[in-house]
């Protein structure tokens, strides 16, 4: 490997037609680099240093876009070729890739591995930027940053310091990108659309089992990207990847999501629903990563793990630069195209690829603390697995998509969250009634303690009607046949695995806001069984044959109140239709 990184001991010069001095690498030192692998820059050392380089390269930026919930701006570090506008990035012909760190800042790797990269390629001026253009995060979670410790990660073997999980508001930003409680999602799902990366990475450390591999990575699920994506991702930029880091002598594996139990013989993909970065850049045609360094190697180790991942991810994007932007290009035609998608998916217990795993031999013995066995890893005797890593996925619970969606106007928060997803719309510009197809939710669980601030809801089940329904001015009316199908279809089905309705913000529908008193609505009962006949038959089969019916006084009345046109039309109704 031709990196120096403890000290910087080589210097490297080059002229730029827009600053005259010349760039020295060794005035960008990073704080990693100075305490000799021991240290994490914290956010304002970080953001000086950013400052400091972007003022000594023209071919570094530093700018802000967008809020975070801290009431810090977030960042964003461009590495180009020459300078150029955030704005015009996507409509240049090089490829983006969006490099994302310190969503979770106890696990600052990435923080400190892309100030070494970015650095490394100016001073280099590396062939790779005639192909790729670079834009990094270099602190997406600011409040976390902010509130540094050195014991929250239990497991994780350094650095001295390090930031907090949960951002300014306590929110794990890692589940934030649907529901964007926080400032700094808002400001993400804006930039995936001012950016239009290629590809995406984020930086992280893993928890779960022990193994003797630095990195290793979680991709965007490949079967449920699609289209030439997903098999270009399987079967070429993954292996890529792979062959990459073992030419670095840093091999790595597929994310290992095991926890509490050994690693011996098999595991899974992980499955990242849009709540998830690389779940919702599925949804916009991006191809996404995720760096795991392993906790329990040392920091400086994890850093070095980390370089190697996004330098040989950027030399293998500037390789395929055409390939990758042609495939993107026709994944977007194809998703405006197809008629139906998947909302769910589920692992393909038919299908696994063999690995040859680097694990540790373990074995169970008896707690100290508790008694009871103890799972231990023996790191002293490292051992080859023969593992079953199952890594497809098929589709389940397909739905067509609509002409149109309708969402009533009132939702401004889902409306909003639409915009910043570049999802495009117009206002109805008058009254009109249109036949529509409505969903009235019939069923659903909800988690009885809170997620992330939400009590989110699972297993959903519904009805759908046809009817008419009268609209007024300002009620949205959403088109498909964009690229966004998929978007809308995965987020506006009330049973999508992250659908806004599972997110609490169509809430207000499930409580009613009419109700009537049982002594009045005791006579108006009455006349309205007499008046019907089938209403009375099939009242009267209620009473025979549904158990305590026939005893509660309440819930028969209930029973006939919804079945008049006292009872709202709007109660367990959701404010999305569909347009066939």
């Amino acid at each position: 490997m031709n990196k120096v990184f403890f000290p910087v001991l080589l210097l490297f010069l080059f002229s730029c037609a827009d600053k005259k001095s010349e760039f020295n690498a060794e005035n960008h030192t990073t704080v990693f680099e100075k305490s000799e692998g021991l240290r994490s820059a914290d956010y304002h050392e970080g953001i000086q240093w950013w400052k400091d380089i972007s003022k000594a390269s023209a071919q570094v930026q530093l700018l802000e876009f967008g809020e975070t919930d801290a009431g810090y701006p977030l960042h964003l570090a461009i590495l180009s070729q020459n300078p150029i506008q955030l704005e015009e990035i996507k409509f240049s012909n090089k490829s983006c890739i969006l490099i994302n760190n310190a969503i979770h800042p106890g696990e600052p790797d990435g923080v400190d591995a892309s100030m070494m990269l970015f650095r490394d390629l100016v001073a280099s001026q590396n062939e790779v930027l005639d192909s790729v253009i670079l834009v990094c995060i270099p602190y997406y979670n600011v409040g976390g940053s902010l509130n540094r410790n050195s014991h929250s990660r239990t497991n994780q073997e350094g650095p001295e310091e390090y930031g907090f999980r949960g951002n300014a508001q306590n929110l794990d930003l890692n589940r934030d990108f649907i529901k964007c409680d926080s400032r700094n999602a808002r400001s993400f799902a804006q930039l995936l659309q001012v950016l239009d990366p290629d590809v995406y990475v984020e930086t992280h450390v893993s928890n779960g089992a022990d193994y003797q591999y630095s990195m290793t990575y979680l991709s965007t699920q490949p079967d449920k990207l699609g289209y030439g994506m997903g098999e270009y991702l399987s079967d070429e930029f993954i292996p890529q990847l792979e062959k990459g880091m073992e030419e670095k002598e840093d091999a790595m594996v597929p994310y290992v999501n095991i926890h509490g139990s050994a690693l011996d013989s098999a595991y899974d993909a992980f499955y990242d629903s849009p709540r998830y970065s690389t779940g919702l850049t599925t949804l916009h045609q991006i191809f996404g990563f995720i760096t795991e360094t392993h906790m329990l190697k040392p920091f400086d180790q994890r850093v070095r793990s980390t370089y190697n991942f996004l330098e040989t991810l950027i030399h293998n994007t500037a390789k395929s630069n055409s390939k990758l932007q042609k495939l993107r290009e026709e994944a977007k035609k194809e998703v405006a195209s197809t008629p139906s998608y998947a909302l769910d998916w589920e692992k393909d217990t038919s299908s696994f690829r063999s690995l040859t795993f680097n694990g540790y031999e373990y074995s169970y013995q008896t707690s100290e603390v508790t008694g009871q066995p103890r799972l231990k890893y023996h790191r002293d005797q490292p051992k080859l697995i023969d593992m079953k890593y199952y890594h497809k996925m098929n589709g389940i619970n397909k739905r067509e998509k609509p002409k149109f969606y309708i969402l009533k106007a009132g939702y401004h928060a889902v409306a909003d969250l639409l915009r910043d997803n570049g999802v495009v719309f117009e206002t109805l510009e008058q009254d009109t009634t249109l036949n529509v197809i409505s969903y009235k939710i019939e069923n659903f669980e909800t988690n009885t303690s809170t997620y992330e601030k939400h009590y989110f809801h699972y297993n959903t089940s519904f009805s759908r009607d046809t009817m008419e329904v009268k609209f007024v001015a300002g009620d949205y009316l959403i088109p498909l046949g964009t690229d966004k199908d998929r978007f809308l279809v995965e987020l506006l089905e009330p049973d999508g695995p992250d659908s806004y309705f599972n997110w609490n913000f169509f809430d207000a529908v499930l409580q009613q806001k009419e109700w009537y008193s049982a002594y009045v609505f005791e006579d108006k009962a009455a006349e309205y069984l007499a008046k019907d006949t089938a209403l009375k038959s099939e009242f009267e089969t209620m009473k025979n044959e549904t158990p305590g019916f026939s005893e509660n006084v309440q819930w028969q009345l209930y029973w006939i109140y919804k079945h008049t046109p006292h009872y709202e039309k709007e109660h367990m109704r959701l404010p999305v239709y569909r347009i066939e």
